[in-house]
């Protein structure tokens, strides 16, 4: 796919490059934060932490974090904001309770929506337009902001890190595939059991547990050694996270549930302005969501004109990030999106008259 171009001057390209170096140079260091103001707000039911240097900003940038119970407060997400704060915007990190409590629910992407609409309505904070950036399933909430004829007029840019295309596709990878990571399985697995079919309370105790030990033990979590087979309970567990039958099973179940009840989750690519620029990062090796997810929403992307910038790096995982200099082509590469997405929202001057998200 050809890396679709944006016109600008060569002040505006100028400037996406210094915003550039200046990330990458934050990222890879730790450099004193006396530059940076971080600082904690509340607007109305909504908790958020803003990010912003010390000097004139070049925009506002709204990150959606994943699914980590940490949220806003994950050391990855702070070190991320900081570096995108260096590079020059403020940065507006929004607590999402449900996403932090790492759950699927009927009323999630609606709830997102909404809380993305009260903090664009805020003027102070968001005076114009701005980038959107989401990571891991809440990149299907940007996608939505983007269709949504209330925030659209104000998103300039959309940036998914390991996002997906076809969440029915994702849950089936997950739920199947032996490479997949579990930690993705057992959040599909007490989601479903908790919204769809509800269980008692010894069998989400059990769910629980797997999840906080995985997350804690990360690649070294195996359900044999978590679970005790004879017990009940921990056995039926065990039994869906490794039995090929009972797999096939709950992967019928969960596809439906995305059909119905969970029909949020599905990626909607009807954009309000089809000029709205997309950045796709993600990792080679992603267990969680695999790398094809964003290949193929790249491709619904241009069947749709939209300009899209795909990067499949080595660099991440899932989550997890390592820049390494050696690795030059890739670095470059993924320079180039990035200096290709700020310059977007430099270029996007829209927005239509009493259209605050209000």
């Amino acid at each position: 796919m050809s890396t679709p171009r944006i016109d600008g001057g060569l002040g505006t390209r100028w400037r996406s490059w210094v915003a550039v170096l200046r990330l990458l140079w934050r990222f890879q260091r730790d450099v004193s934060r006396r530059k940076t103001f971080r600082g904690t707000l509340q607007r109305s039911n909504l908790l958020l932490d803003h990010y912003e240097r010390r000097s004139p900003v070049v925009g506002t940038l709204i990150f959606i974090h994943g699914m980590s119970v940490l949220g806003r407060e994950d050391p990855r997400v702070v070190h991320l904001a900081e570096a995108l704060a260096a590079a020059g915007y403020r940065v507006l990190i929004p607590d999402f309770p449900s996403i932090r409590a790492l759950e699927i629910r009927r009323q999630q992407p609606d709830e997102v929506l909404s809380q993305l609409e009260t903090l664009a309505a805020d003027r102070q904070l968001v005076p114009g337009v701005f980038l959107l950036m989401a990571v891991s399933f809440s990149g299907v909430f940007a996608l939505r902001a983007a269709c949504s004829k209330r925030l659209a007029p104000r998103v300039c840019g959309l940036c998914l890190i390991g996002g997906y295309y076809d969440v029915g596709a994702v849950s089936s990878f997950l739920i199947r595939a032996n490479r997949s990571d579990p930690y993705g399985r057992l959040l599909v697995l007490r989601s479903y059991y908790r919204e769809v079919e509800p269980q008692g309370v010894a069998f989400h105790r059990v769910l629980d547990r797997c999840i906080s030990e995985n997350i804690e033990q990360k690649n070294s979590w195996s359900a044999d050694q978590a679970l005790d087979r004879s017990d009940p309970v921990e056995g039926w567990v065990y039994r869906m996270l490794t039995d090929p039958v009972e797999r096939e099973g709950l992967e019928e179940k969960v596809t439906r549930a995305f059909g119905e009840g969970w029909h949020g989750y599905r990626s909607k690519l009807d954009f309000v302005y089809r000029d709205t620029p997309v950045f796709l990062i993600h990792g080679r090796d992603d267990r969680v969501i695999p790398a094809g997810e964003s290949k193929r929403l790249a491709r619904r992307l241009a069947d749709q004109k939209i300009p899209a910038y795909l990067c499949i790096t080595r660099f991440l995982s899932h989550g997890d990030s390592a820049i390494r200099l050696g690795q030059w082509p890739e670095l470059v590469r993924l320079l180039r999106g990035f200096a290709w997405f700020f310059q977007s929202g430099t270029r996007v001057k829209r927005e239509a008259p009493g259209t605050g998200g209000g």
